[in-house]
């Protein structure tokens, strides 16, 4: 308000010397006495009406620049809620396979990492819904805080996430991975004030190449998260290991908006 007053304030002082040249230049090409009254007169009837006016306008303008900004600020939010998983606080699915399909453009090469809940199903039965959705939080959480620079992070399906390491080899997506899996198996899970739960998450690894097509990586990576649960769980796979004949059939990965992984 204040900074209103002193705008509307300076508006009128410069129309009223705006009036007095204009009226002392009208009176002396006239020829006649330019009088303190003609003075006072010239001062007294913009301050009538150039203050208010100016002050109604500078008001009016303070009004939509606070409405721009909370549009501004309402569409900001309202584009994070659409980018944003409610529930884990990461980017939702189609939004990370967006983001993966612009990233590869500037950092081709890299890791693909599909992280998966083990026995999730057997958290939602004994404990109950409320607890699945607090065991998705929780290693949503822990990949957040350990999250690489430049990766993405995302969920892509009920209980599965995706990690995007750019320029990152795959002995060094490997380890990462497994820090992740470390990480989360030592969380203190204590699901509605019970006893400890351990969560264990499964991980399957594959290389983002420029010359290899998204399905085929998201193929290859689902095959080895695939394996990791086939050989206990808890674990992360990855092309480094020896590849075993246990392979999931039938693999079906579809492409484009909507895109969506078989559930492990």
């Amino acid at each position: 308000m204040l900074g209103i007053i002193w705008k509307s304030g300076a508006m009128t002082l410069l129309v009223i010397s705006i009036s007095q040249i204009v009226s002392f230049s009208i009176h002396y090409s006239a020829g006649q006495p330019f009088t303190f009254f003609v003075f006072v007169m010239n001062s007294i009837l913009p301050v009538l009406t150039a203050f208010p006016t100016s002050f109604y306008i500078f008001s009016q303008n303070a009004k939509l620049r606070r409405a721009l900004n909370e549009l501004k600020a309402l569409h900001a939010e309202l584009s994070r809620r659409a980018a944003i998983d409610g529930m884990t606080g990461v980017l939702n699915r189609d939004t990370f396979m967006e983001h993966l399909w612009e990233i590869r453009k500037k950092a081709p090469e890299g890791v693909l990492l599909l992280v998966d809940a083990d026995h999730f199903k057997g958290i939602n039965d004994r404990y109950g819904h409320a607890a699945g959705d607090l065991a998705l939080a929780t290693i949503s959480q822990q990949l957040r805080a350990e999250i690489v620079p430049d990766s993405l992070l995302g969920r892509i399906g009920g209980e599965a996430f995706a990690v995007y390491l750019p320029r990152t080899s795959m002995e060094s997506g490997v380890e990462i991975a497994e820090h992740y899996r470390k990480r989360i198996e030592q969380v203190d899970f204590r699901p509605i004030g019970r006893d400890r739960h351990q969560l264990t998450v499964s991980i399957g690894a594959a290389p983002v190449r420029p010359e290899i097509k998204l399905t085929d990586i998201l193929r290859e990576a689902d095959q080895n998260l695939y394996e990791a649960k086939s050989k206990g769980r808890n674990r992360v796979v990855s092309p480094l290991d020896n590849k075993s004949t246990n392979r999931r059939p039938n693999l079906v990965v579809i492409p484009g908006r909507g895109r969506k992984l078989l559930d492990v």
